[in-house]
């Protein structure tokens, strides 16, 4: 999500061929939904703030999987392929990266969701 952007893990990731994916990529209901760029790009586009970070992480190669059980979610989830961020919006979004922008400080490595 936008908070933990880890560029560098992207990055390494590409390198090796391996395919990123964001578990939570819109931050389960976080601030970023409300950041006001989050929110000018998606008037600017006509689309809402979770489809704006869901087509962020697209445009930097990454797949996100977002969680719905409602259906109007589900396919709003999946309208993010009729545009495109600018490298300038894709970097913008970069910057709301936060040092530790975890969710609730859980770590990947650690973290079991269904224990």
């Amino acid at each position: 999500h936008p908070y933990w952007v880890q560029e560098r893990m992207v990055a390494e990731n590409k390198k090796r061929g391996i395919v990123t994916e964001a578990w939570s990529p819109l931050g389960r209901g976080s601030d970023a939904l409300k950041e006001p760029l989050i929110t000018e790009l998606a008037e600017k586009y006509q689309k809402s703030a979770g489809q704006i970070i869901l087509r962020w992480h697209v445009d930097r190669g990454i797949l996100p999987l977002p969680k719905s059980r409602n259906l109007a979610h589900q396919r709003e989830n999946l309208a993010i392929f009729d545009f495109e961020l600018t490298e300038d919006e894709i970097n913008q979004i970069n910057q709301l990266n936060k040092a530790d922008g975890r969710i609730d400080g859980q770590d990947p490595n650690e973290y079991e969701e269904f224990e």
